[in-house]
């Protein structure tokens, strides 16, 4: 450092106030000039091994070891990222300068369906199973060399020649092994569920992969015939019933209708039996008069009871007398999702192609061999289905409106247009669909080629393991616990 006593004249005779004061002479440069400066450190770091010499530096030390839930191998970083990224290095690098050995690990996710969706779009859908995994394993391993230096950059320390990656071998096998293991204290099994099926993907997919979209689609109210009359006049409290009586319900699925195989009702809603020139009508009682007027219809209500009387009464399905393939009952069940808010309060269930009605056949002893699954991956119907074997289920649809129409069994049909869940990657309708799945068992019950047994249920072992864990902030760790818990 020097000290300068300058003139405080300029070169026009005027005074320069900034020659009167005494600076300090020093090499730093007026500007910051971080867009140049920054990589020229980030590059000293490297060359230096600096994150080497931290880990040196602190050998024997307790260690502190951030498990870092792992960026997608798949685009460039955005600020998402870099949020992440700097916070977590932030983290790591008080650790260390508290004394501690705080290494940092780097990762990538590999696998997935974003991956796979760039190079289709690269490539087309066509390519076989080995060139498709071929081109998503070289994908994936250009993105992370994009990423990385992306990373780099924002300063973040850490053993990036040497981070784990979901698609390297040895992880893959790992994996294996432990759901080896999985398998072996029985908590895997297989099950029946409905899920979200995308027929272009000809798979299932996870919530996070549905987005909403409008879509146009008819609703339909259609009549199930009375198979028991008897019963359903003594749970109105009448002794017979004049005319052929029929459960309505309204569905925007029309496509459901042919797998139908029971009926819901609320337990503590009223229903009305109401008089009309196209026979009786069983209605929640609050929709008769919305009912009628969409059905264009005159009727008058005879009687009323509660949903908890109408449990057990049979009735025909729709297509019944159309073909023999529908020559089957529908019972009703009792549910308590159903509501009277709109529709016609009754509920036409299709097991294979709802959770709740699954949830609620399979609760009324429904066993799942007697489920009916007519509709392929690839969206159509099987080729012996009675009527619609072969069809794709949009296609089929005004088809099967026709049909009920020409059946007697119609009562109205509209178009309008919703919201409906589409596939994130084809931007296509998708169903639900109930599937074979391999499932992981929270609670007891018995697995597949279990050959160690574990005393306790997963839930419990879970649950267990989260009250011995430290959490930082402390409501992590109720909202983990009671998740887990269910």
């Amino acid at each position: 450092m020097t000290t300068k006593t300058p003139d405080a004249v300029g070169p026009a005779g005027k005074a320069d106030y900034r020659s009167t004061l005494n600076l300090p002479d020093t090499p730093f440069p007026m500007r910051g000039d971080l867009p140049k400066r920054e990589p020229q450190w980030v590059k000293q770091w490297q060359d230096k091994g600096l994150y080497q010499k931290l880990r040196d530096a602190r050998q024997g030390a307790p260690k502190f070891i951030l498990h870092d839930g792992p960026p997608y191998a798949n685009g460039q970083i955005h600020m998402g990222h870099a949020v992440n990224k700097i916070l977590k290095d932030m983290i790591v690098k008080a650790r260390q300068l508290k004394g501690m050995d705080a290494a940092y690990i780097p990762g990538w996710d590999c696998h997935g369906l974003p991956i796979e969706n760039a190079i289709e779009k690269k490539f087309g859908r066509k390519l076989a199973r080995d060139d498709m995994q071929a081109k998503s394993r070289a994908y994936a391993t250009e993105q992370i060399d994009l990423q990385r230096e992306d990373f780099k950059r924002l300063g973040v320390l850490g053993d990036w020649d040497h981070p784990y990656r979901t698609m390297d071998f040895k992880n893959e096998a790992e994996e294996i092994r432990a759901f080896k293991r999985v398998i072996e204290r029985g908590f895997v099994y297989r099950g029946l569920k409905p899920v979200y099926w995308c027929f272009d993907c000809g798979s299932s997919l996870a919530e996070f992969e549905i987005e909403y979209a409008d879509k146009k689609s008819q609703t339909l109210d259609v009549g199930f015939l009375c198979a028991e009359p008897a019963n359903l006049a003594s749970a109105f409290g009448l002794e017979t019933l004049a005319k052929d009586a029929f459960a309505v319900i309204w569905t925007t699925t029309a496509w459901t209708i042919p797998a139908n195989q029971a009926l819901n009702a609320h337990p503590e809603l009223t229903y009305a039996l109401v008089d009309t020139e196209r026979g009786l009508l069983v209605l929640a009682q609050d929709l008769v008069t919305a009912c009628l007027e969409r059905f264009g219809l005159t009727g008058t209500v005879l009687a009323t009871t509660n949903g908890k009387a109408l449990g057990g009464i049979h009735f025909r399905h729709p297509l019944s007398a159309v073909d023999a393939g529908y020559d089957r009952l529908s019972p009703v069940y009792l549910a308590d999702y159903v509501s009277a808010t709109d529709g016609t309060g009754i509920v036409h269930s299709a097991p294979a192609y709802g959770v709740e009605d699954f949830n609620s056949c399979v609760a009324h002893g429904m066993a799942y061999d007697d489920i009916l699954n007519p509709v392929q991956g690839n969206g159509s119907y099987a080729a012996d289905f009675p009527l619609f074997g072969g069809q794709h289920i949009w296609k089929a649809c005004p088809v099967i409106i026709d049909t009920l129409r020409e059946a007697g069994r119609l009562f109205c049909s509209t178009d309008i247009v919703h919201s409906y869940p589409h596939c994130w990657r084809h931007k296509t309708p998708v169903i639900y669909r109930a599937a074979a799945q391999w499932f992981i068992r929270m609670d007891e019950g018995e697995g597949v080629f279990t050959k160690d047994k574990a005393p306790q249920s997963l839930r419990k072992i879970a649950l267990e393991a989260i009250e011995n864990t430290a959490f930082y902030p402390e409501n992590g760790k109720v909202r983990l616990r009671d998740m887990i818990a269910g």
